[in-house]
């Protein structure tokens, strides 16, 4: 990877980040356990996933699975959450899904859930 890759990853990395901070999908740990900051999901994410993850089909080791309940998860929680017309997100979803690498959009969701998949490794 040449530098300018490299940093374009970085810069897309730390704006994601800062993106679903922002929209609360994810918080810093304020638990006193750990002695470096790391970041977690939050409650109401974590419950909109967890009711994904009933499904057999998510439980297993299956990473396409997994991040398939990332991405639903991240759609209901912009309609439940942040109060953006249901409509409107699922015209965001179905464009997402029509037109994939083709579009800026179908790029930061599918780094939104990259990073929201990352996290949920490491906790």
């Amino acid at each position: 990877m040449s530098e300018p890759d490299h940093e374009e990853t970085v810069e897309n990395l730390a704006a994601s980040i800062e993106d679903l901070l922002r929209m609360g999908i994810i918080k810093f740990d304020d638990s006193s356990v750990i002695d470096h900051e790391r970041v977690i999901l939050t409650t109401q994410f974590s419950f909109i996933l967890s009711k994904l993850m009933e499904d057999p089909n998510v439980m297993t080791e299956n990473q396409e699975a997994l991040l398939k309940a990332l991405y639903f998860a991240f759609l209901i929680y912009l309609d439940d959450e942040l109060k953006i017309p249901r409509r409107l997100t699922m015209a965001l979803g179905n464009d997402i899904e029509k037109f994939q690498d083709a579009s800026e959009l179908s790029k930061s969701v599918r780094r939104y859930v990259l990073v929201l998949f990352n996290i949920m490794r490491e906790t």
